[in-house]
């Protein structure tokens, strides 16, 4: 299910904002991460990189293909596609699933990692908490117990975050 979030005059929410510094160092982060695999930093991958690291809201390949367009840049939705796939292989992006959208992984874990997201219903802005391993074991536990093998966790509490209470 994809929500549509309010949006002021103003611009976006300000918990959706992401400050200049930080921005630039998830960007940094991902290019360091991308030639560590063996990736080649092009120009659209960087871009994607940088679109994601600009907002805590979910995106979609769509919307990021625009904003790259919107800043000169040349991109098509099947490379934002593959994009998204290849930073999510690595730990740069988490695909949130209740938002059909993909964020930047705020988590200084190298590669997939469980993470639990804090999606605001209000202004659509998330928040990636690690799960606590004693939550990961009972999860393993009775998935298990049900004969089923887990490839990876995570959990999408929807809710409204502290700037928009």
């Amino acid at each position: 299910m994809a929500w549509e979030f309010a949006m002021t005059k103003a611009g976006p929410p300000k918990c959706n904002i992401v400050e200049p510094d930080a921005a630039a160092d998830f960007e940094k982060r991902g290019i360091e991460r991308l030639r560590y695999r063996g990736m080649r930093i092009t120009r659209p991958r960087t871009m994607v990189l940088r679109v994601l690291g600009e907002t805590r809201r979910p995106l979609g390949a769509y919307q990021i293909r625009d904003r790259v367009r919107e800043r000169g840049g040349s991109i098509d939705v099947v490379s934002v596609y593959r994009i998204l796939a290849a930073l999510e292989d690595v730990g740069l992006a988490h695909r949130v699933g209740g938002t059909d959208g993909c964020v930047a992984c705020t988590a200084s874990r190298s590669g997939p990692h469980p993470a639990e997201y804090l999606i605001c219903a209000d202004c659509g802005c998330v928040e990636e908490v690690p799960i606590p391993q004693p939550a990961l074991a009972e999860i393993g536990m009775a998935a298990s117990r049900l004969g089923f093998q887990g490839r990876s966790t995570r959990i999408e509490v929807v809710g409204v975050c502290s700037h928009c209470r």
